[in-house]
């Protein structure tokens, strides 16, 4: 089985170089890692971001690979929508310190910078709505034991895998589950890929 692993950071995708760095370890576990830039900060609006991310997919299903998402932070809300539109391929999701619940909270300094944001927020409580007990099972939540950016209640979805992990802060929690967490959640994705 050949298993594609796309990862899809947060708000601070201008700069990426660290989390590239760190997706290409994942490499050593069997697995074809990419990371994948919204660009949550430019004007592209959101229809047009998830269709460029569902594209990629679609390329490399067509290649012969199962897929598997990551995403962190603001990422978890491209990571559903595209999940959600494509269940039939994506093997398994992850969600590390995923802002997935009250898009309502999202604060203005967070919205205002990217634009895209908000509304790939408040499309991800229809996208998660749409998934069934057996779809929802294919996700793995992490979640630091203290995140002020993202705390627990804003990460777990009911029926999924939510884990807390002993870490504090949220780009800790980000850090530590990109490089310490990537053998497990990657074992994760491809017994759900095999199941």
């Amino acid at each position: 089985m050949k298993l594609a692993v796309i990862y899809i950071p947060g708000l601070g995708d201008r700069r990426t170089t660290g989390q590239l760095k760190a997706v290409q370890l994942w490499r050593i576990y069997g697995v074809r890692p990419e990371l994948f830039v919204v660009r949550w900060f430019d004007s592209e609006p959101w229809p047009a971001k998830l269709q460029r991310l569902l594209k990629r997919i679609d390329e490399l299903v067509v290649r012969g690979f199962a897929i598997g998402l990551v995403a962190s932070s603001a990422g978890a809300a491209a990571a559903l929508n595209a999940y959600a539109a494509r269940k039939k391929v994506i093997s398994g999701v992850v969600l590390i310190a995923g802002k997935v619940n009250r898009p309502q909270a999202i604060g203005s300094g967070y919205s205002g910078p990217n634009p895209s944001f908000l509304t790939a927020a408040y499309d991800s409580q229809a996208a998660l709505a749409s998934l069934t007990p057996a779809d929802r099972s294919r996700i793995l939540t992490r979640s630091g034991m203290r995140d002020m950016v993202v705390p627990k209640h804003d990460s777990h979805i009911p029926g999924a895998k939510n884990r807390i992990v002993p870490s504090f802060g949220h780009l800790a929690t980000i850090a530590s589950q990109m490089v310490l967490g990537a053998p497990t959640f990657i074992h994760f994705i491809k017994k759900q890929a095999t199941a």
